[in-house]
């Protein structure tokens, strides 16, 4: 008899959502301003409450530390590297979109989102629209309260119980018109939800909204899925116990077949180890990669680590990560960033 998943308290915002905002809040440290995260803002919401709730992750001591001692560890420098990477690329395509017409701005799970304050300025003409479920979203706004203090008057708080409230039917609730152009961010969701979620989510946007709307979002492809089941390491050193566990990939290697299914033009999606995403995000002012001296140093132990296990007797186990190892590789990575866009007939 297996054990049951462990469950999140619905009474808590997600952990996993402090932890995001607590990697943004990390990089916003980084004395190299070209490689600094630009969410100077998520270090400000975070106090004693909030890193107390990830404390069993190392970022929940890394932001009490000193920033050079804790940019040792590779799994606070590891998470921090990749909301550096996220985040900007993201923030560009928020940027691209309004200046290409965009009026509404849709957040969907926002969680700890910054954008409707950083972005006050550029935004303050477009209607702005937080969706996530009430724990996290009630956690959030007392915590901009106390630390920002008013809100933009073009920002709509939206409630929803992802389980049971219907999309497409609350974000016209709270007054979204299917015939402006709509920017969507789903930022560090899609990978926590079934597929049927997943599924709805996309095509709600792909049927209601006006064309050349757009939706920017991060997504695993079903071989990391497949990946986090034969080791045991969870995914992105999320603790087992805080029961939010990746289950989504999506089909292939970068999902583009799944995402023309549902009615939209997919683009490009782009690994996060894309060469040129990694040069235009994430290369200091000294030409160094943001951390590069620590993750050199994970892969030689990495190599090691291999290394002992080839000397030991072949399982099945073993031969199930190397061969999925090489279809990785092979795919480009597991974890991708996809700017989708409604066809314009």
């Amino acid at each position: 008899m297996t054990n049951p998943e462990p469950q999140p308290d619905q009474r808590l915002p997600s952990r996993t959502s402090i932890l995001v905002a607590a990697g943004r809040a990390f990089g916003s440290r980084e004395p190299d301003e070209t490689v600094r995260n630009p969410d100077m803002l998520a270090d400000r919401l975070l106090g004693d409450e909030e890193l107390a709730l990830i404390s069993d992750h190392p970022l929940g001591q890394a932001l009490k530390q000193d920033y050079h001692e804790a940019s040792q560890n590779p799994a606070v420098l590891g998470l921090a590297w990749m909301m550096l990477l996220r985040t900007r690329f993201i923030d560009e395509a928020l940027e691209r979109a309004v200046k290409n017409g965009a009026t509404q701005i849709v957040i969907l799970g926002a969680g700890f989102d910054t954008r409707a304050h950083r972005f006050r300025h550029l935004l303050k003409h477009c209607k702005v629209i937080e969706v996530d479920a009430a724990p996290t979203q009630n956690h959030k706004r007392r915590r901009i309260a106390s630390v920002v203090g008013d809100e933009p008057l073009n920002l709509i708080y939206l409630t929803i119980d992802f389980t049971t409230d219907d999309l497409g039917d609350s974000l016209r609730a709270a007054g979204l018109r299917s015939t402006e152009k709509t920017f969507y961010i789903w930022e560090g969701v899609s990978m926590y939800l079934p597929e049927e979620s997943v599924r709805k989510t996309l095509g709600t946007i792909a049927t209601h909204s006006a064309p050349g709307s757009s939706v920017v979002m991060d997504f695993v492809n079903s071989l990391g899925i497949d990946y986090t089941k034969v080791t045991n390491n969870a995914a992105g050193a999320i603790p087992t116990g805080w029961g939010e566990p990746w289950i989504f990939g999506a089909p292939g290697a970068n999902g583009v077949e799944f995402f023309r299914e549902l009615g939209f033009d997919p683009g490009q999606p782009l690994s996060m180890y894309n060469p040129e995403l990694i040069k235009r995000y994430t290369i200091g002012k000294d030409g160094i990669g943001y951390g590069a001296n620590v993750f050199e140093k994970t892969r030689a132990a990495a190599m090691e680590a291999r290394a002992r296990a080839a000397a030991e007797p072949d399982s099945p186990s073993k031969d199930a990560i190397v061969d999925l190892q090489k279809a990785i590789a092979a795919a480009g990575g597991v974890y991708w960033l996809a700017e989708l866009t409604v066809p314009v007939s």
